[in-house]
């Protein structure tokens, strides 16, 4: 099975070619419909601009680079291909979240000289093998195939595209990721998925043991090994592939932190969890002088409250307490407001969690939702007035304050004329002006208007009149500028075009 090599052949201007190509394709052969298509295809994409977010708990503070894939061209091609696996895949290594982590290991028994460990991939989501990736999608195909129309050639064709139109700009200078996929296409955490899925079952096959526990959270393995079999078991991982390296973590005195919580194996070699910080933090959550919705400031606390509350197997109910007020009163939380919301807690985690049942009555009613500026005293009354003469309109507010308003130049700045979604003026040397919205690439619009404005004048170079069967049609095919210069029969040298 031979798939195209894009390294090659393919730069960053011809991807949103490439890119509507599929899209024209898929259409063609009756597999996706009309509007899909249209979804999939792209006249407005700019090239990602590339950022760095600090590394705050690492030390010299590194940078993560991060390549934001909404505006590539290939984003919506790729969530597509994204929801196909999604639904094919079923992980028996994974787990969803801390919480999930939390209830499956917890009274788990450690076997005897067996130790816990945690493995963490070293930027798992640039160095994924790609040609390890299309080999496990042509290896799990039959359980691919029931959730897509695609053929097998069709569908590597497509993923071996997203993952090389992986290419970022920065000062200027265009760059196309050679290894791996990136940090912000919708592919890469299932492409990693799928590959970690496959590595898993190659190494335990590998091995002279059974590991008794193997739990997944993307990159982050944790494992129950064999004390003397702990190097063995490291190196096995890494021999799998060479861009796919491990890192080690043991137990230190019975613990060992993963994920946002410290394993804690007890006398009896059962384990037990804490809810775990990391000595770096400052324990800052949002300010309760902030201007925030008070709704908002209760739902964080709340959430802060069930989060160590429910991560804290082994803690008794007053060392709990204590470490939520001290975290909280940081954060100037009011303390009557805190032990208003302790008092409500529930702080048996043996007991199940409920959910809140829904109001059937207006299920003929569609519900819209909008939001709002956040202004202290008047949002609320805003909100109250809709709620008593739009029972079916939620609103909601938003802040002003934004980190985007405090740091406005994390990024490269768009060129002016790679800008979409805007207005613009044309001068002419007559005293008129034309106003214009474009919701494609401004230089794409521009370009389309040069473009008639040569046509036109040929046509008038030619000897064509108003009268004559060309001019008129392009009189009804074009603009209200080529219109105007229609009627003043202006060359392109009278026009000032900007």
């Amino acid at each position: 099975m031979m798939t195209k090599d894009y390294d090659t052949k393919i730069s960053h201007n011809q991807i949103p070619n490439y890119n509507n190509n599929f899209a024209t394709r898929l259409l063609k052969l009756h597999l996706i419909d009309r509007y899909t298509a249209t979804k999939l295809k792209t006249t407005t994409a700019t090239c990602p601009r590339i950022y760095g977010q600090p590394k705050a708990h690492k030390q010299n503070v590194p940078l993560r680079p991060v390549v934001p894939g909404m505006t590539n061209p290939c984003y919506q091609l790729s969530k597509y291909i994204c929801c196909i696996l999604q639904a094919s895949m079923e992980s028996k290594y994974n787990t969803k979240d801390s919480f999930s982590f939390c209830r499956e290991i917890r009274d788990t028994d450690i076997p005897h000289n067996h130790i816990m460990v945690s493995f963490d991939v070293i930027s798992l989501f640039t160095n994924i093998p790609r040609d390890l990736v299309i080999r496990d999608i042509i290896n799990r195909w039959d359980t691919i195939k029931p959730h897509t129309k695609i053929n097998l050639d069709l569908f590597l064709e497509i993923v071996s595209f997203c993952m090389h139109a992986s290419y970022f700009v920065f000062r200027g200078t265009h760059y196309i990721q050679k290894e791996g996929t990136a940090m912000g296409s919708p592919l890469s955490p299932i492409l990693a998925d799928l590959v970690m899925d496959t590595l898993l079952d190659s190494v335990q096959k590998q091995l002279s043991y059974t590991i008794p526990t193997l739990r997944k959270y993307v990159d982050d393995l944790f494992l129950i090994v064999p004390a003397d079999q702990l190097q063995h078991t490291l190196n096995v991982f890494n021999g799998y592939h060479h861009n796919i390296q491990f890192t080690c973590e043991e137990e230190c005195e019975g613990k060992l932190p993963y994920l946002d919580m410290t394993v804690i194996r007890q006398p009896d070699n059962t384990i037990q969890t804490e809810w775990f910080i990391k000595p770096i933090a400052s324990g800052r959550l949002l300010n309760f002088n902030s201007i925030h919705p008070l709704s908002q400031k209760i739902a964080i606390m709340q959430n802060f409250i069930d989060r160590v509350n429910k991560l804290s197997t082994i803690m008794d109910e007053d060392t709990k307490r204590t470490i939520i007020t001290k975290h909280l009163l940081i954060n100037d939380f009011p303390r009557h407001l805190i032990n208003r919301c302790l008092n409500r807690t529930n702080w048996n985690n043996n007991l199940p969690i409920t959910k809140p049942s829904q109001d059937t009555n207006n299920n003929n009613n569609i519900t819209t939702y909008r939001s709002i500026p956040s202004i202290p005293l008047l949002s609320q009354q805003v909100i109250r007035l809709f709620k008593e003469t739009y029972p079916t309109v939620k609103v909601t507010t938003r802040s002003t304050n934004t980190v985007n308003k405090l740091y406005t130049r994390i990024k490269d700045p768009v060129p002016f004329l790679d800008q979409h979604s805007v207005i613009y003026r044309v001068n002419c040397q007559c005293n008129w002006n034309y106003i214009g919205m474009t919701g494609s690439l401004l230089k794409n619009r521009l370009a389309k208007h040069r473009s008639n404005i040569k046509q036109l004048n040929q046509l008038i170079e030619q000897g064509y009149t108003t009268q004559d069967e060309k001019m008129q049609a392009m009189k009804t095919t074009s603009t209200a500028l080529i219109t105007h210069l229609y009627k003043a029969q202006l060359t392109v040298t009278q026009c000032n075009y900007r």
